[in-house]
């Protein structure tokens, strides 16, 4: 079976940046004198970077379609009879020309494609899913895979935690992310985020426990969800 085009995976629907961009360089056109010049200017700054973030994540999605279509997970047929799968398609790729962080990146390529997959999360899920990953950063995503089980975050990560008889949730955070130690309010304030959106058990990190609490599980049953909608498929 021929692989499918990276056509494919072009958004259908104009991004915010790229109307932003086209509103701006019309404006700047109108400029006496000066507009056509600052027009050039601009394209030369703007356009090549934009340019690259949309090749760069239609190959990043097409190579992962591409896989399971070998493998005979999907076929093309199931894509183009899909319309879950291209609604999530058009969202994640507008989210995805928005950002630059590799780790949102990828949770919006694995969305994309566990869409198309059997037991994909229903429609309103997958929407609420990817506006988490628009407006989280890749530290909400990374706390919240740490507390999806701190034991196996450190085997998967060859992290040894220390031997406490007793701490808090805030010694798991800086011994995990050491480089988090210095900035405990932005570590807070993402907790308490993660927490009004559902994701996690409990709303603060402070209070002393034993180490069996310090490595239980604080994710809810809607932040697993979240959590493997934006892995990457076992398939």
């Amino acid at each position: 079976m021929d692989e499918i085009d990276k056509e494919l995976i072009a958004p259908t629907v104009e991004p915010s940046s790229e109307k932003a961009h086209r509103i701006a360089r019309a404006s700047i056109a109108a400029v006496p004198a000066l507009g056509g010049t600052l027009v050039e200017a601009f394209n030369t700054l703007i356009e090549p970077p934009m340019a690259r973030r949309k090749t760069a994540w239609m190959v990043q999605v097409t190579e992962a379609l591409n896989e399971l279509i070998q493998k005979g997970v999907l076929t093309e047929v199931d894509l183009q009879n899909n319309e879950k799968f291209f609604t999530t398609l058009v969202h994640a790729s507008n989210v995805a020309l928005k950002n630059h962080e590799e780790e949102k990146l990828v949770a919006l390529r694995n969305a994309v494609v566990n869409s198309a997959l059997v037991g994909a999360p229903e429609d309103t899920l997958q929407q609420l899913f990817l506006n988490l990953v628009d407006t989280c950063t890749s530290w909400h995503l990374s706390l919240l895979r740490l507390f999806q089980g701190p034991e196996q975050w450190a085997a998967e990560n060859n992290h040894e935690f220390p031997n406490w008889s007793m701490g808090g949730l805030t010694a798991v955070i800086e011994s995990a992310y050491p480089e988090l130690k210095p900035h405990k309010d932005l570590y807070h304030l993402v907790w308490q985020e993660l927490y009004r959106n559902g994701l996690v058990t409990t709303d603060g990190l402070g209070g002393t426990m034993s180490m069996g609490g310090m490595m239980a599980k604080r994710t809810t049953s809607i932040g697993d969800q979240f959590v493997m909608f934006i892995s990457q498929p076992a398939a």
